[in-house]
């Protein structure tokens, strides 16, 4: 699947049906030897809990919380 499929795709947490915008809201952090994707940075609009956010705006959220990308949404769980 390439970036270009998943963009448009809302990104959501399965524990409270809480919405974090799209993909393209995102930003993603990589690991600068491999080249995988380590986490995204997700916007928070719900407020997140404070142990979750990079500052006052973003959640980080490790790529492994990811549960599914599927056709419209990219659902994750968040560990709260």
């Amino acid at each position: 699947m390439r970036l270009s499929e998943i963009g448009d795709k809302e990104i959501i947490d399965i524990k409270d049906g809480s919405k974090h915008g799209q993909l393209w809201d995102a930003e993603m952090l990589f690991d600068e030897n491999t080249g995988e994707i380590k986490a995204l940075l997700v916007p928070d609009f719900e407020g997140a809990p404070s142990r979750f956010r990079k500052n006052s705006d973003y959640i980080k959220l490790p790529w492994e919380s990811i549960v599914k990308i599927g056709e419209e949404i990219i659902i994750f769980q968040s560990v709260i």
